[in-house]
């Protein structure tokens, strides 16, 4: 019976299996190349072959490379065997790694495969005193030669590194550290094919294969006279090469087993046993001397204890398995003589590297985004791609990727910092405020995206380029206040409700779930706008841009103020008893008590119907002008002196309303009493105390693209187009009694790449009559979908316009509640359900009682 353990390195093997006298054992390697055909690899075939009992019978292979043992204490024998990439069946694995193939490229993978395997064998030929090669059919494998070579060229590299491990092993043979193995291992060939030859022929042929094979050995200086000098040796006067026998039938097997259970001699002359015993029972009693020539030393042969080799086999093994393939010279020796391919690769790919590099770097602004950064990167990479070749392809791609994000962070990064509309900020990275916690080193500049808008003032008879704006103060206010020096600033103006401090400090309110008004919601991936949309405005030297820290002078031609009538004479039309509009009350302009609100917080965002009361903005977002009396406008001229009207769109739509006043007796009026208040149109009377008559108003609701183009509105969603004669066919009615879309499609006359831009509702005209009644305006804008808020302007009653003057209406820019900023919307398809002017906007009041 047979006592052992079987082993697998780096698994440390159990102490309680050393018997109480540690014997010296001799260790027998298996190596080589076998077959998929095999239920079994050839190794293992060989070793159950000695022990004519199944020490080995699983087929299971958990890694690519690995090294098991099995040490008999009895027959003082260790054996070693190793899966590794040279076995047909370990290569059948690499389906298990199918994402790391496709990633790196089965080079890549392999020879580092073969890199580990190799060192493995190296390993076994250090640690052992016979290795028996394994050839998968009855031909010696001549791919054996070179590999022998290299094993002796990394050996004699690693020789120093080897004593030093091995000086860390207490007991160590001092033959042992000097030579770095045991001897110089005995090899024997193992052909698991028999040639097609007869009996009584084999063994001559077993003798000219041996000649064969010491002779290329010999040429190929693989063996030496000496050989302590060469990594194994070869017996001059014993067999080396078996070949394995036909397959047994049933009984011989048994009978073979019965005879080695009663120690009978073996007839068998061909038993791989009794070839390899020869072999085992000369190293465990003389050792191995094969050293040829009359000039040759004593060659040293070392049989150590179980335990110390134990101890020491582990630790060369961690040696061998765990150091970089760049730590000695003697690793990086291996890798260059195995992985031929991969040297190959590293060599091309390093020289294109430069090449992409330049590529890269080719007509590159001063600065640019992470766009045209990843734009450059992929030209780059195409182009490494394209001309690399071999495994070291994805390596260098790293080092590309790497090289091209540290140019472009070395100063030419762009600030990107996406405005209202969306568009990167174009400076270079830099601070806005110096006080910022960040890179002191970063300039303080403020943002620009280069993009600029064509836009009207607020009482839209000047025209100037806007830079893209960041907040919603220069939207909203900035941008108008400026303008408005060179056109409308000595105009009638309404002032709207706005928060007045009380003393010089005073902070925003904190609102209840409010954010950062720039905080505002929009898609990341559109934030990058092409170069070839960074001119909307006609041309940039047409208008100039009107910023925060520069304005520039606004070039346009005066217009005359036209003096013509408003269409006195024009037949009063039916009065439709259903439509008449009945004026009862009395209202004021509405004051704006400022007691009732704080003077120490104010509201950081737009006024909206869920703002909290008590609080107002620092600015107001309206606008409302009076450009002076009525007869500036003319029915049949239309707007003369507003630039940027779209051909027969700037016309204003008439309002005919059939009002009915009643008088209080106690207050005296009658007929003629309204008579002298002027107003206009035929009255009659109905009842008594009640007069009806018509009030003529035309109202206009302007749309206005980035381009400047602008247009009027006939009806909700539709654009005016009046006659070539200036006949407007279209009344207000539909405008005043129904939403109006806060954002349409522009007719551009051209449009880049067929896409149209959103036009945004800016102004509402209104031109009073000469009545005694008041045509007030309480605008409501909800510009985006619920749960978007309503917007108001911020007084308790609707305003009251003057009569016989000619008003213009400015709304916001944009739009920002306590949580985001309120854009156009990104599609043209559903701009005009995107956000409605709500109705009830225009009405008519009679004038206060004096």
């Amino acid at each position: 019976m047979l006592y052992g353990n079987k082993f697998r390195f780096p698994d440390k093997i159990d102490d309680r299996i050393f018997p109480t006298v540690d014997p010296n054992v001799t260790v027998v390697s298996f190596i080589g190349k076998t077959n998929l055909v095999n239920q079994l690899p050839t190794k293992i075939s060989c070793i159950n072959d000695y022990f004519k009992h199944p020490i080995f019978h699983s087929t299971k292979i958990d890694e690519e490379s690995s090294i098991e043992g099995y040490f008999c204490s009895k027959k003082k024998v260790l054996f070693l065997y190793s899966y590794n990439i040279y076995d047909t069946n370990t290569l059948a694995m690499l389906d298990k790694h199918e994402d790391t193939l496709f990633e790196k490229g089965f080079l890549h993978y392999f020879s580092n495969l073969r890199d580990t395997s190799t060192r493995h064998l190296l390993f076994l030929f250090l640690v052992s005193h016979i290795c028996v090669v394994t050839n998968a059919s009855s031909s010696f494998d001549l791919n054996y030669i070179q590999l022998f070579k290299t094993l002796d060229s990394v050996r004699t590299k690693l020789q120093g590194s080897i004593a030093e491990v091995l000086k860390t092993v207490p007991g160590l043979p001092k033959d042992w550290l000097t030579l770095g193995r045991l001897c110089s291992p005995r090899v024997l060939f193992y052909f698991e094919q028999r040639p097609p030859v007869l009996d009584e022929n084999l063994k001559s042929l077993q003798h000219l294969m041996e000649d064969q094979i010491y002779r290329l050995l010999r040429k190929c200086r693989v063996i030496t006279n000496v050989c302590t000098n060469s990594l194994f040796a070869i017996p001059s006067n014993q067999e080396f090469v078996f070949f394995k026998p036909r397959q047994q039938d049933r009984f011989t097997f048994l009978l073979e087993l019965l005879n080695d259970t009663f120690e009978i001699g073996n007839e068998c002359p061909s038993d791989f046993r009794e070839f390899l015993s020869q072999h085992i029972i000369l190293a465990q009693t003389e050792g191995f001397s094969d050293n040829v020539g009359r000039h040759v030393g004593p060659s040293i042969f070392v049989l150590p204890p179980a335990r110390v080799w134990f101890d020491a086999a582990f630790k060369l093994f961690d040696f061998f398995t765990n150091s970089p393939a760049n730590s000695l010279k003697g690793f990086q020796l291996l890798r260059s003589i195995l992985d031929v391919e991969g040297q190959f690769s590293e060599a091309r790919c390093l020289k294109v590297l430069p090449l992409a590099l330049a590529a890269y770097q080719e007509n590159l602004p001063s600065h640019y985004s992470s766009q045209y950064h990843e734009n450059k990167k992929t030209q780059a990479k195409a182009l490494l791609s394209s001309h690399g070749r071999g495994p070291a392809v994805q390596k260098f791609l790293g080092r590309l990727d790497t090289e091209c994000d540290r140019f472009w962070r070395n100063g030419r990064r762009m600030c990107e910092f996406p405005s209202i509309i969306g568009n990167p900020c174009i400076q270079p990275v830099h601070r806005v405020h110096a006080e910022e916690n960040s890179d002191s080193k970063l300039p303080v500049l403020p943002h620009m995206s280069g993009v600029r808008y064509v836009s009207a003032c607020s009482c839209g008879r000047r025209q100037a380029n806007r830079e893209d704006p960041y907040d919603v103060e220069y939207a909203n206010y900035g941008f108008y206040r400026l303008i408005e020096e060179e056109c409308c600033g000595r105009l009638r103006h309404v002032t709207f409700p706005i928060f007045k401090p009380s003393s010089d400090h005073f902070e925003p309110a904190n609102l209840k779930g409010a954010s950062k008004s720039m905080h505002f919601a929009r898609d990341v991936e559109k934030l990058i706008t092409g170069t070839e949309d960074l001119s909307l405005g006609p041309d940039e030297n047409e208008f100039p841009a009107l910023s925060v820290d520069h304005l520039s002078q606004v070039a346009a031609d005066d217009h005359e103020e036209s003096q013509t009538s408003l269409g006195k004479g024009e037949a009063t039309e039916a009065i439709d008893e259903d439509n008449i509009m009945e004026i009862a009350g009395t209202h004021e302009l509405p004051a704006v008590s400022t007691k009732d609100f704080s003077t120490t917080e104010y509201l950081p965002c737009m006024l909206h119907v869920n703002s909290p009361s008590g609080i107002l903005p620092r600015y107001s977002s309206w606008s409302l002008v009076c450009l002076g009396s009525s007869s500036l406008y003319s029915h049949n001229a239309g707007l003369s002196d507003q630039p940027g009207f779209l051909a027969g769109s700037g016309f204003l739509l008439p309002w005919d309303i059939p009002v009915r006043l009643q008088h209080n007796e106690s207050n005296g009026l009658d007929g003629r009493r309204a008579h002298n208040l002027g107003y206009s149109g035929k009255g009659k009377r109905v009842k008594q105390g009640q007069h009806e008559f018509t009030v003529k108003i035309f109202i206009g609701v302007e749309y206005e693209c980035p381009r400047g183009h602008r247009f009027m509105s006939s009806s909700p969603g539709r654009i005016l187009k009046a006659t070539g004669a200036g006949l407007v066919k279209d009344s207000a009615q539909l405008i005043t009694q129904n939403d109006v879309p806060l954002y349409l499609p522009c007719p551009c006359p051209y449009n880049r790449g067929g896409k149209a831009l959103i036009a945004q509702l800016m102004r509402l005209h209104v031109v009073t009559p000469k009545a005694a009644v008041h045509v007030t305006i309480d605008p409501k804008v909800r510009p985006a979908p619920p749960p978007c808020p309503e917007f108001v302007t911020g007084f308790t009653e609707p305003i009251q316009l003057s009569p016989s003057s000619y008003w213009i209406l400015r709304f916001p820019y944009v739009y920002e509640d306590e949580n985001q900023i309120y854009t156009h919307p990104k599609e043209n398809a559903r701009a005009a359900q995107h956000g409605y002017l709500l109705k009830g906007t225009c009405g008519v009041m009679e004038f206060a009682n004096e």
